[in-house]
């Protein structure tokens, strides 16, 4: 029996904008090594569990993910891995494709994170998911060329579709805690929801909910493992990222809508939270200058 996460198969897109991982080559269910604090800023996670259970502390919440068993789980989410034994299959996506991805599917939904949705499902069901994930791997594994984000996009909105067209069949689990740290912590995603274009201060939620910084922050940590001023530059980062991937508005109107004070004010924040300017970030992840469409153009 494999022992060890070093088995596992990891892979992507030349752009990083889709990954798998997975280790179904194993002919046994391998140990899963513990992994604390894994806060991912940036993907939307599919786990599908194919045989033996794995074990996860996700925002906070103890949870199994058995055989036949899918999770998604959505950006900022504090994940810890505890040992366990299973195979299994994940996709990532960058969050800021989802919206697209939906809407190729003719499906509404908004923007959202800190989240996570745990089924299970028949095994008929489950070997529809895995024959979709055989061919987004197969996909990644070939010879990159410029179109291949484009079919990777094909295939990933190919393997969501069967998602949903399958998942009122799933038995749908249950997670909600009632307690009082559970209770806050949706209070406040549901007003950084409605006002993160306009207010981005701790301050301001903690005064909404009635309950001092320094508690809404430990309740806030203990869900994303970010602090509670990083939880809302994560999320209003995130939104910045799906708006400068749309081009819906220039960069100038997005400051404006999002209600920065001027656009170099707008260029200093989105830096200091990703890491790099908006221009550099539309460069390479706008979805009109994504570079399969810039090498077809200079093909032509």
């Amino acid at each position: 029996m494999a022992e060890g996460n070093v088995w596992q198969y990891y892979n992507s897109s030349f752009e990083k904008k889709y990954c798998i991982y997975d280790n179904l080559d194993e002919s046994e269910e391998p140990i899963i090594r513990p992994m604390d604090d894994m806060c991912n800023s940036e993907y939307v996670c599919i786990t599908v569990v194919v045989r033996g259970a794995l074990h996860l502390v996700i925002g906070g919440t103890d949870i199994w993910i058995k055989s036949n068993d899918f999770l998604l789980i959505t950006p900022c989410v504090k994940v810890i891995v505890k040992e366990s034994r299973c195979l299994f299959f994940s996709c990532y996506i960058k969050a800021h494709l989802m919206p697209e991805i939906y809407a190729h599917l003719g499906v509404k939904t908004c923007f959202y994170a800190f989240k996570f949705m745990h089924a299970h499902f028949s095994s008929e069901e489950i070997a529809i998911l895995l024959d979709c994930y055989k061919r987004i791997k197969k996909e990644i594994e070939r010879y990159d060329y410029p179109l291949k984000e484009c079919s990777l996009s094909a295939y990933q909105t190919a393997f969501l579709a069967k998602l949903l067209s399958i998942k009122e069949k799933g038995q749908w689990i249950d997670h909600t805690k009632n307690t009082r740290y559970h209770a806050i912590f949706n209070q406040f995603l549901q007003k950084l929801h409605q006002n993160y274009k306009v207010e981005r201060s701790v301050q301001y939620y903690a005064d909404s909910i009635g309950v001092a910084t320094k508690y809404l922050s430990s309740v806030i940590y203990s869900y994303t493992g970010f602090t509670a001023s990083q939880t809302i530059d994560q999320y209003v980062a995130l939104a910045l990222k799906q708006a400068l991937y749309l081009n819906a508005c220039k960069i100038k109107e997005i400051s404006t809508d999002f209600n920065f004070p001027n656009q170099s004010f707008f260029g200093r924040y989105f830096k200091r939270v990703t890491g790099m300017t908006p221009n550099e970030y539309v460069k390479y992840n706008n979805i009109q200058s994504i570079c399969f469409y810039k090498d077809c153009n200079k093909e032509n």
